[in-house]
């Protein structure tokens, strides 16, 4: 196995790292702790451990795909190979280790190899690198980073877009053009490098979480009722999603499931970065059976047109990228999101006149009972609404993507 590592070990130096669009979240290895890219299949994490090759440099990086057939056998008394090569090439010191679960027992290989002092990331399947899988060996040495498809700054980055805040009605229009675009196709690098190919490469994604990360993950035997649960799932994107009403709608369809085993797919599609589930603002803990608010990690999984789920979606997943975990306000009325400083209603607008009034009316209920400071994210427009009970400020969905509120 030594002479394969030292194959690999060339290829790294010798080979070219193919053309990427630089992400905006960068990688800095730890001593001691290692670093574990975690977030949905195909979302660039393998483009992202090169890229932190390149900025490092590649002479105190390694790069190492554990998925090549080359390594099929791989051992733990292989471990002293590794080492060995590593040596041999240098000792690089920070390790970039891909597709890590391939590994027997990785969790000790990357054990060891922080105790020797290599910093380490690693990045793979996600179901098995999440803080709630870490190996025990680990405990204590591991964090996770999040990376989720595009963002729409790394969207125009790849349409060779500017992203100015002062932009002219030019550049405005090409940016609204832009937006367009994204919601509908989604950030997924490949869908937006190939949108020819988009709806046939998100259906491939889809169906690979269905059957890989859950169905064969977590042994589902009844593949059929699971895909049947997803569906509805589906059908409730950027709605509120019941357990209840879901297990009376399968059962009315001869599928006899538990509520705790659909709470249990329901989690094991939001483990999977399939989904994004917002819970309802309120006092207490909320319970996996209560009714929330679902979107999928990207709004290319939305039916073409649905521009006010897809905005909706749009928003859900970049609060997920700042690392905010938003509610969802629902009194008489109900509002999309509520965070630790704002209550965020997202309404497909182009100026005062096109708001829903109800949607305004539901936004002073909310801010009146949460204390919180208003916000109207809309299509285009740009000002403040004043009624009876609010002032609330209008950001357009493309700037608050770009510079947030």
């Amino acid at each position: 196995m030594e002479k394969v590592f030292m194959e690999l070990v060339a290829e790294w130096r010798e080979g070219e790292i193919p053309a990427m669009v630089e992400r905006e979240r960068q990688i800095t290895p730890i001593r001691g702790v290692a670093i574990a890219v975690v977030g949905p299949r195909r979302a660039g994490k393998t483009y992202l451990l090169f890229q932190t090759a390149l900025r490092l440099g590649r002479e105190t990086t390694l790069y190492i795909n554990f998925e090549d057939v080359r390594l099929v056998g791989l051992k733990p008394e292989h471990f002293s190979d590794f080492l060995k090569a590593l040596a041999e090439a240098g000792n690089p010191s920070v390790l970039l280790l891909d597709e890590i679960q391939n590994v027997p027992h990785w969790g000790r290989w990357v054990r060891s190899l922080l105790d020797k002092g290599y910093m380490v990331v690693v990045a793979g399947s996600s179901s098995k690198l999440s803080l709630r899988e870490v190996p025990t060996e680990l405990r204590g040495r591991y964090l996770s980073f999040l990376l989720l498809p595009f963002s729409f700054r790394e969207f125009l980055k790849a349409r060779n877009i500017a992203a100015d805040i002062t932009a002219s009605p030019a550049s405005r229009g090409r940016i609204l053009a832009a937006l367009r675009e994204y919601v509908e196709l989604g950030g997924y690098p490949e869908v937006v490098m190939r949108p020819d190919l988009a709806q046939l490469l998100l259906k491939s994604y889809r169906d690979t979480v269905a059957y890989r990360d859950v169905v064969e993950r977590h042994k589902i035997r009844d593949a059929a009722s699971f895909e049947v649960f997803m569906s509805l799932i589906e059908a409730s994107f950027g709605n509120v999603f019941s357990i209840s009403a879901a297990h009376r709608r399968m059962r009315g369809m001869g599928l006899e499931k538990s509520k705790k085993t659909l709470a249990n797919y329901l989690k094991y599609l939001e483990e999977a970065f399939y989904i994004i589930t917002v819970p309802k603002w309120g006092p207490g803990k909320t319970s996996l059976l209560q009714p929330r608010k679902i979107y999928p990690i990207d709004p290319g999984y939305l039916p073409k047109g649905q521009w006010g789920r897809k905005m909706e979606t749009a928003v859900a997943v970049e609060l997920a990228r700042r690392g905010i975990s938003p509610k969802y306000y629902r009194g008489k009325g109900e509002v999309d999101f509520i965070t630790e400083d704002e209550a965020i209603q997202v309404t497909y607008a182009s100026s005062p006149d096109e708001i829903d009034r109800r949607e305004l009316t539901s936004l002073e209920e909310a801010v009146k009972a949460t204390g919180k400071r208003p916000l109207i994210i809309t299509w285009d427009y740009e000002g403040e609404i004043v009624t009876r009970g609010i002032r609330a400020k209008a950001v357009p969905l493309w700037k608050w993507l770009l510079f947030g509120s």
